[in-house]
């Protein structure tokens, strides 16, 4: 019909970063809104004087969370899923669309940008709807910005907070830094879980924190839980299949070679839980010692696997926190 214009759908804007129960509650209001598509937004997108910004997830990690979220709620055949990293990308759509947003920062460079030059150049006449913000438990915001500051975890519950700024291996360090500073328990005189589990029931220390999916796996298998379980469902030999339960679940980003301080919150609120907890880093947990053996209490165990070697026993001390502390001042400070 003469004058009618074409809807082009319904655009959800947002990093999508950690992705959170505020991100699921977006992703719920465009599962009830004509033709949705969940946009990633990157580049030049973003915006400006985000905290942490250097942070914040790799776009192409983000648009992967985003699609298996969406797929295990059975969405995927409702909503789909693109990156969008420039203004030309929104330039594209055709026709009036809605676009449905947070308020917040990146949202505001986009609407006084892109979508103010398609209201001027194109003529169109979007809609935006502005979402009601999703409170954590503390009351405040849920955002990302906090989840990478370590104030909250994902599902929006106040963890202890850090002091730690973020930092990354030099290269060439890591060889060093897997040096033992414990007792070794050798797989080379049977199976280093059984002497392990032997020692946590003679020894009973305070807080057992077990680092690495093939030691968590094997000690479970003992008929022993500890108290922090840390993993990354990856092992030297490929991806690890297993899959882990725990009466808390927490989900943090820390790539190779980094220890970011929602890292340090997590560990610091695992330990302090009153339950078992289970630490599930997208990316790398082999730094995760550190954070372990300056946070835990005196008389606790941190466990590790020493690749084709056996499971690593470092007691919580004075001396030990001191070797990790001072390893932990040779790693560069990442620049926000």
């Amino acid at each position: 019909m003469i004058g009618v214009k074409l809807m082009s759908g319904t655009w959800g804007l947002n990093l999508f970063d950690r992705l959170h129960i505020g991100h699921q509650v977006m992703i719920d209001r465009l599962s009830e809104m004509p033709d949705p598509i969940a946009c990633v937004t990157g580049g030049e997108l973003v915006g400006f004087g985000l905290e942490l910004e250097n942070l914040i997830q790799p776009i192409e990690l983000r648009e992967r969370n985003l699609r298996n979220y969406i797929q295990r709620t059975n969405l995927d055949d409702i909503i789909a899923v693109k990156s969008v990293t420039k203004y030309t990308d929104l330039f594209s759509i055709k026709g009036d669309a809605t676009f449905v947003m947070y308020e917040g920062p990146c949202c505001t460079e986009i609407e006084s940008g892109a979508l103010n030059i398609r209201k001027e150049k194109m003529g169109v006449s979007d809609t935006i709807e502005f979402l009601k913000p999703v409170r954590a438990h503390d009351g405040e915001k849920i955002a990302s910005a906090r989840i990478r500051l370590g104030e909250i975890d994902r599902e929006g519950r106040r963890l202890r907070g850090t002091d730690e700024s973020p930092r990354e291996l030099p290269q060439g360090g890591r060889a060093f830094l897997k040096t033992p500073k414990g007792e070794v328990f050798a797989a080379k005189d049977g199976p280093p879980e059984k002497r392990v589990v032997s020692k946590i029931r003679e020894d009973s220390p305070d807080c057992v924190i077990a680092v690495g999916d093939v030691t968590v796996s094997t000690i479970l298998k003992e008929d022993y839980t500890p108290k922090v379980m840390i993993v990354d469902g990856i092992t030297k030999r490929g991806p690890f299949e297993e899959q882990f339960t725990a009466e808390r679940v927490y989900t943090i980003f820390n790539p190779q070679a980094v220890i970011y301080p929602e890292a340090w919150s997590v560990i610091d609120t695992a330990i302090h839980d009153d339950t078992n907890s289970l630490i599930i880093v997208e990316g790398e947990e082999d730094l995760m010692g550190f954070p372990a053996v300056l946070l835990a209490p005196d008389d606790s165990a941190v466990l590790y696997g020493q690749p084709d070697v056996g499971i690593v026993w470092i007691p919580v001390n004075e001396e030990n926190r001191k070797i990790a502390r001072d390893l932990l001042e040779q790693m560069p400070i990442i620049k926000s």
